[in-house]
């Protein structure tokens, strides 16, 4: 996740992110481990997913991401870039 051409704003801490990541999908059940890293005005989200297939692991990880976007004023200012499947 990137923050908007131009933005200057101090970014969230990765524990920020960890916390609001577990508040927002704590309804889903969502134990599996994640790892979070802020550089600049870039998150970067590592979300260890069981899905029983790779298309369902990609749409929960980006309704995941979406749903951390809109958690917060803080998170709303970035959007979704790229994402790897590892």
């Amino acid at each position: 996740m990137t923050a908007s051409d131009g933005d200057r704003a101090e970014p969230p801490t990765k524990t920020q992110v960890i916390e609001t990541l577990r508040r927002i999908d704590a309804h889903c059940g969502h134990e599996e481990p994640a790892r979070a890293l802020v550089l600049g005005q870039s998150i970067r989200l590592a979300l260890y997913l069981r899905s029983p297939d790779e298309t369902e692991a990609v749409a929960r990880a980006l309704d995941i991401c979406g749903r951390l976007l809109a958690a917060s004023p803080e998170f709303a200012r970035f959007h979704i870039t790229d994402f790897q499947l590892l």
